[in-house]
């Protein structure tokens, strides 16, 4: 619980007064002494000689001691700290320079901050006065179980210095713990950034943090009242091909065990598989009694990992843990003759339940507030446990930790956006993982007979699921002891079938077929051209895994995500809510028309990794070994194109382009899909189409034609003036390649989901010029607004239209209208014309202009679309529509039809998808004066 307890109320700051003069001195005057407490700030403090300043507030005021050489994790250091004189509550977030002739002399940093919780006692106090006061630390350098004891000196009644008074800082020993662990090797500040130098030579402060508010009061942005859940379907991550540093993520162990949710009702806890199986079977230890988390209602999630005889993490060893021993493989029910394991039996193999994350608590859903807040939350509600642990994360530096855990022999690590919300059942942008070893999940389908000791089970036939078929993917032999081999044999022989469960049926000696009922886990090297897994390793059986849901993983290049090859794009957290932000109930488009949403476990309707592959170098060959046309298989599906040689785009003399075909329009779509796909998935789609060419009469479509195949995704929606419209729902690559062979030239996306059409997913600016405006003039208007949202401390992703104008799309939090995206919008927009009027007008119709720029807010409405990142432009030379940076508006070589179709891909190439943050990124829209 939060610290309480009252100082004296005749107990003034007088010490601190007396020493300072706050005419020269930049430390803060005392205010009003108040009752606040629970924060802890440490500074790192250069005067006579360099030393810490720990400081925790009680009621008000900032107890404070010099630590020489600072706090430590390491539980073995003794830490000498000199009690000093109380200071005020405002020196919490003081970092500066104390000039020569003042006490104290010399820079100062905020080293960390955070809050802390008294151990113990509600009255910390009395602790102190009686001399020890153990409390927990939970700051961004220092966590964990402390202890501070006085060594020597005498206090008064009320717990003041009356002379030499001496005291030690300790750290217990606990799951912070960290031996040889020393601060000068963490020299940042938390505020700031900067070091004592920097701070010293008046450098400027590399961000601006805000100190943390006191226990207790943590913002929560986003909680909203809600009744407990009976279960979350757990976020998933996506894998990728490398990490990378920024601080704006933070990083976790990629545990090798079983993902497991705690829902905790009146104080007692049922657990769940990440598919809704009842975990309890598996470990009953962890259901039951709640007594390790402070609340009657949460729900907690997390990951259950046996450890070996090192401390690592053992997949292996969580088989025996869990009971091959006994359970039925396929059901996951213990048998009735089987016995539960004994008490040495799972002593001898002992568990840990890592949780990351809370996602209810006490009345409140927790699944909009940034991960970072419900972590904070989450270490102040657990009780310590001998089996339940808070997992530890590292800030930002992503690259040193996977080494950490490549030297620890780790499975991988997890990357997690610090602002992202809790997205259940879909495989998130936002958590990224990266694996040290190759490993994959697959539905064993049959066995296969052996030779000599393992003559009844030799390997396993396994396989994955595409395009809605189980497509075999090889055999697993090795890595099974005779003991699993003895289990496995009994599950697999209950669930044996005459025939196949295969779409196209290998020929295996000596081979038994199953119900693909069964999952298991499996280390390989690669997969072959054939898509089988060589080399593969058994590892254990996967539980609460539904068979329908396991896919080939493959890790997608990082920049695709993070936006450029080797950095994350920068992300800002926004500093305020808008007062207009509100949930609309209404739902107009229907239940069964509505786009495919993500299922738990592939995170849409196909899986991520199929939904946003490009066509492959052999589909690609295949297309341009076409003569005018046939049937072409793209994406696992079959498009019949046509005219592949007409001429869509007519050369451009003038800039020396030569024309373009439709043969190359589809070529652009499918090579774009991983970039292109993300922004389109889960949305109706308008299209431009010229199927005569560009500049030959084209037309808007919004209705599917009849004759589009089986396998497009559509929405339709029912509250059109027009009447009800089919959408194309584009959620693969075999859609754009069909919407381009139908010379769809440009998509232009709804910005909602069909699930939620009056909820806007973006925020959108557009910079739509006159007949006069020049494109130095629209540069002037995006660098306003670019300005505009830098005070707002806003994220905006500008890109250029591949016309002649600039948009920038803002990511909003879920739970906004059109009505008031549009609204805040023309309150930003009108604010900029105002500095400008000569280059802005408000008219509708570009004639009643008198040639100026429109700032256009009357695009955020659920009929209007905008087109899409990525999409090719109805204009000479096929110029694209392309995400930029915010310091390209100063590049001289900028025009808003700078790429086309032939230079799009060098772009990628070199910077990535520059919009990758809107797909993981929500934010509140700030109250606008």
């Amino acid at each position: 619980m939060p610290a309480t307890g009252r100082y004296h109320p005749n107990v003034p700051l007088e010490t601190y007064r007396k020493k300072r003069d706050f005419g020269r001195t930049p430390e803060p005057e005392p205010g009003l002494v108040g009752e606040g407490a629970g924060r802890f700030v440490v500074q790192r403090h250069r005067a006579t000689r360099l030393h810490y300043d720990l400081r925790l507030e009680v009621n008000g005021v900032l107890a404070s001691w010099a630590v020489p050489r600072g706090p430590t994790l390491d539980p073995t250091a003794r830490r000498l700290a000199a009690r000093t004189e109380d200071h005020p509550i405002e020196y919490l977030e003081f970092e500066g320079v104390i000039p020569r002739g003042q006490y104290g002399a010399g820079d100062m940093i905020v080293w960390d901050w955070g809050t802390y919780e008294p151990e113990e006692t509600d009255d910390p106090t009395s602790a102190l006065a009686a001399g020890e006061l153990k409390f927990e630390l939970f700051g961004e350098k220092l966590r964990g179980r402390f202890t501070l004891v006085r060594t020597g000196g005498r206090r008064d009644k009320y717990g003041r210095q009356t002379d030499s008074d001496s005291w030690l800082l300790l750290h217990k020993r606990d799951d912070h713990a960290v031996a040889g662990w020393d601060p000068e090797a963490h020299p940042a500040s938390v505020r700031t950034g900067r070091t004592n130098d920097e701070v010293g030579s008046d450098a400027p402060p590399r961000f601006a943090a805000t100190p943390p508010p006191p226990a207790g009061i943590l913002k929560l942005d986003g909680a909203r009242q809600a009744p407990v859940p009976d279960f979350i379907p757990p976020m998933l991550a996506t894998p990728v091909d490398a990490t990378f540093s920024s601080p704006d993520w933070l990083f976790e162990v990629k545990w090798d065990g079983y993902r497991v949710e705690s829902v905790v009702h009146e104080g007692r806890a049922r657990i769940w598989t990440r598919n809704r199986k009842d975990a309890a079977t598996y470990f009953p230890d962890l259901a039951g009694p709640a007594s390790w988390i402070k609340a009657q209602d949460a729900v907690v999630d997390g990951e259950v990992v046996a450890l070996d005889e090192h401390g690592r993490p053992s997949f292996s060893r969580l088989q025996e843990r869990t009971g091959l021993r006994g359970l039925e493989i396929a059901t996951g029910r213990r048998r009735p003759e089987a016995k539960p394991l004994s008490r040495e039996e799972r002593a001898a193999i002992p568990l840990v339940y890592w949780v990351f994350d809370l996602l209810y608590l006490d009345g409140q859903s927790l699944l909009s507030v940034p991960l970072h807040e419900r972590k904070t939350l989450l270490r102040r509600v657990l009780r310590p446990h001998s089996m339940i642990h808070f997992a530890p994360h590292v800030e930002a530096d992503g690259e040193a930790f996977l080494e950490a855990a490549r030297e620890q022999e780790l499975e991988g690590i997890i990357a997690k956006r610090r602002d992202s919300a809790y997205e259940p059942g879909r495989r998130s942008r936002a958590w990224l993982k990266i694996k040290l070893r190759r490993e994959q999940e697959l539905v064993v389908a049959g066995w296969l007979e052996g030779e000599g000791t393992h003559k009844d089970l030799g390997s396993l036939v396994v396989a994955v699921n595409e395009d809605g078929h189980l497509r075999h993917a090889g055999q697993v032999g090795s890595g099974i002891n005779t003991r699993t081999r003895r289990e496995l044999l009994t599950s697999l022989r209950a669930i044996e079938r005459a025939d196949s469960a295969l779409d196209a049926v290998p020929r295996l000696p000596r081979v038994h077929w199953v119900e693909p009922r069964i999952v298991i886990r499996a280390e390989f090297a690669e997969w072959t051209r054939d898509g089988l897994v060589r080399q593969a390793a058994f590892k254990g059986v996967e539980i609460g895994k539904d068979p329908a849901s396991v896919v080939r993983e493959d890790a997608g290049p990082v920049r695709r995500v993070l936006g450029d090859g080797r950095r994350p794009v920068p992300v800002e957290r926004p500093s305020g809510r808008a007062g207009a932000a509100r949930r609309n109930p209404s739902r107009r488009g229907t239940t069964d028309d509505a786009p495919p949403r993500a299922d738990p476990e592939t995170g849409g309707s196909t899986s991520d990794d199929e939904a946003a592959v490009a066509a492959s170098g052999e589909e690609l060959a295949a297309l341009d070994d076409m003569d005018k046309g046939g049937e072409w298989r793209v994406g696992g599906e079959i498009v019949r194109v046509t005219n592949l040689d007409k001429e869509l785009y007519p050369a451009d003399q003038e800039r020396k382009l030569p024309a373009l075909t439709k043969r190359d329009l589809i070529r652009h779509y499918v090579r774009c899909a991983p970039v292109l796909v993300p922004y389109l998935r889960d949305r109706g789609v308008t299209v431009l189409r010229y199927p005569n060419g560009v500049g030959k009469g084209g037309f808007w479509q919004k209705d599917l034609p009849g004759h589009a195949p089986a396998w497009v995704q559509r929405w339709t929606y029912h509250h059109s003036q027009e009447g009800p419209k089919t959408y194309p729902v584009v959620d693969r690559v075999a859609t754009l390649a069909w919407l381009a062979q139908e010379a769809a030239v440009e998509l232009h996306p709804w910005t909602s989901t069909g699930d939620q059409p009056d909820e806007p997913s973006y925020a959108l600016i557009d910079i739509d010029p006159g007949l006069e405006t020049t494109w130095e003039e629209v540069l002037v208007l995006a660098r306003l607004f670019r300005t505009a949202l830098g005070h707002l401390n806003l994220l905006g992703l500008p890109k250029v239209t591949g016309k002649r104008g600039i948009q920038v799309w803002i990511p909003i939090r879920p739970g906004y209208t059109f009505d008031d995206t549009r609204n805040w919008v023309e309150s930003l927009s009108r604010t900029v014309g105002r500095l400008v009027p000569d280059l802005v007008s408000w008219e509708w119709s570009k004639s009643a202009r008198r040639g100026r720029a429109r700032l256009d807010f009357t695009q955020n409405a659920s009929i209007k679309t905008l087109v899409a990142p990525y999409s090719v432009r109805a204009a000479a030379g096929g110029p694209v529509s392309v995400p930029i940076r915010w310091d390209e508006l100063d590049d001289p070589k900028l025009r808003p039809d700078r790429w086309t179709i032939r230079t799009l891909p060098k772009r990628l190439e070199e910077v990535g998808d520059l919009f990758a943050p809107a797909l993981s990124r929500t934010q509140v829209l700030p109250e606008l004066a």
